[in-house]
């Protein structure tokens, strides 16, 4: 290996490892006080680094945000997919560990979950509705196929409006032959489990008159049912 190359290569290795700094110490500030508290000053504080520094990786702020952003939707649907690897449990075992791995994760990283969920003021533009948890949803989606009773004649909401704007969502979650009553199963359950768990992280349940995980197996089994024999 040539000097050169060996240069190249190191200066490789050190950028790599200062991004993978910058990504630490930002999601430290967002864990402690939210994404509204990122700036790429108070950043370059936490680092002892300057300012002009951190922005040879990112031009802005907004293109910062723009990849925790990203890395964050990445580490969620690795999580939901990571909690069915490998197993052999049945579908309807799989729906339950998918969005166990949701939540867990949700209330372990309560302010990461608020930036993709419940601060998109704070977000850039930049920031678009696709992002790597459609990979999750298309888990979801494959698990609710598996189950459903294949046998069942009518497989539409009854809505003819709404089985065309579930069939035009399937196809953008790349699943194009998913019948409607799939697809609306699959919304209604992250529907229901996303607003359960906002809740969840405002501690409305915290005196545990009610349990979270409770109402979330109920709405689970619901749609599994409206779809199942």
């Amino acid at each position: 290996m040539t000097n050169e190359v060996q240069a190249v290569s190191r200066r490789e290795r050190l950028r790599a490892q200062t991004l993978q700094e910058i990504e630490d110490a930002s999601f430290a500030i967002i864990d402690a006080d939210g994404v509204q508290a990122l700036s790429v000053a108070a950043l370059a504080r936490s680092m002892a680094m300057s300012a002009p520094a951190v922005y040879r990786y990112f031009p802005s702020r907004d293109a910062l945000v723009t990849h925790l952003v990203t890395l964050s939707y990445q580490q969620l649907a690795a999580a939901m997919g990571q909690s069915v690897a490998g197993g052999r449990k049945a579908p309807r075992t799989r729906v339950r560990l998918v969005v166990g791995a949701y939540r867990d994760w949700a209330l372990s990283h309560r302010r990461r979950y608020g930036m993709l969920f419940g601060e998109r003021a704070d977000l850039p533009g930049e920031v678009t509705s696709r992002t790597p948890l459609d990979q999750a949803m298309a888990l979801l989606i494959d698990l609710l196929v598996a189950v459903q009773d294949t046998a069942r004649a009518d497989t539409t909401s009854g809505d003819r409006t709404l089985d065309g704007q579930l069939r035009r969502w399937a196809r953008v979650q790349e699943r194009p032959d998913v019948a409607p009553d799939v697809a609306r199963a699959a919304i209604l359950i992250w529907t229901r489990v996303h607003g359960i768990v906002s809740l969840e992280l405002t501690g409305v349940f915290e005196d545990r008159t009610v349990e979270a995980q409770r109402l979330i197996d109920l709405e689970i089994d619901n749609a599994i049912r409206s779809i199942g024999p």
